[in-house]
């Protein structure tokens, strides 16, 4: 890992330990959420070929004093594999990715104005064996509050796995304007994430969003694709989406989704890349259930 890298992830570490021990009084237990999300993706072929594939995945998150567990599958439905200009052309290229992820995460107050963050992820992402599947990424911000309705923060992300290690910055406006009856807007603008929505009241909001996706699983130790190679996934996705608050401390969220600009990544176990697909847009929905205790 390069130094000045190294040094980064240490530097961003040392915040994180910081913020932790400042909690040292806030409880591990409290507040409790789960979430649960699932999600489907329509049938859409590979630029290069009449091979298609499928996706449907959930995610379970276990969130509590400013830890998070979660674990999540994505499982693939694959049609005229004979035409995928990857794997053997007989069997399914992969069925079901799974990734589990353990963080944590801690939010402060400077002074009245001034805000900042830390965080710290480690996560295991593969097909069948977990060796060799980990990857960690610490994150760093500070912000400011213009007023009670506008603030800023700008900060870093570093990430490292078996294939790369990167960092780069990421931002964030948010602008609120609530009536007393807690109608009215939203603005968060950000990367890789931006959001606006409309609230009506306090059980029911509309939002549209964009972000960007991208994850890296360890494949099998015998895959038709690499032995015990990498396949990375990247895509944008634009969301339309109704939340709802049925009682006070839970919510659900549906809508329909696009995602765009897919692009599959093939990498040898030794993390060197030797090719690349192109995969066309495809529609989806998404649901979300979340419960805080």
């Amino acid at each position: 890992m390069p130094i000045k890298l190294t040094n980064i992830f240490l530097a961003l570490l040392m915040i994180c330990c910081a913020s932790s021990a400042a909690a040292e009084e806030r409880s591990l237990f409290e507040p409790i959420s789960i979430r649960v999300t699932g999600k489907y993706l329509s049938d859409a072929d590979y630029k290069d070929s009449d091979g298609s594939s499928s996706v449907a995945g959930g995610q379970a998150r276990l969130r509590a004093g400013g830890f998070s567990f979660s674990y999540e599958g994505q499982h693939y439905s694959w049609d005229n594999v004979d035409q995928l200009n990857f794997g053997n052309r007989r069997d399914d290229p992969w069925n079901t990715l799974h990734r589990f992820s353990l963080g944590y995460t801690y939010n402060g107050l400077i002074n009245k104005n001034w805000f900042y963050g830390a965080g710290i992820t480690g996560t295991s992402s593969f097909e069948e064996q977990m060796e060799d599947s980990f990857g960690g990424a610490l994150r760093g911000h500070i912000g400011y509050f213009f007023n009670e309705n506008l603030k800023a923060l700008i900060g870093l992300r570093a990430f490292a796995n078996s294939i790369r290690v990167s960092a780069m910055p990421y931002f964030g406006i948010n602008y609120t304007d609530y009536a007393a009856d807690g109608s009215g807007y939203f603005v968060n603008l950000g990367m890789p994430a931006t959001e606006i929505g409309y609230t009506f009241d306090k059980a029911s909001t509309l939002r549209a969003a964009f972000n960007f996706d991208g994850k890296t699983y360890r494949l099998k130790d015998d895959s038709t694709v690499s032995d015990a190679g990498y396949v990375q996934m990247s895509s944008m996705k634009v969301g339309l989406y109704y939340d709802y608050k049925p009682v006070k401390n839970c919510s659900i969220s549906i809508g329909p989704e696009y995602v765009f600009a897919r692009e599959t990544k093939f990498f040898d176990k030794s993390g060197d890349k030797y090719g690349s697909e192109d995969q066309e847009a495809a529609f989806g929905a998404f649901f979300n259930l979340r419960y805080k205790f």
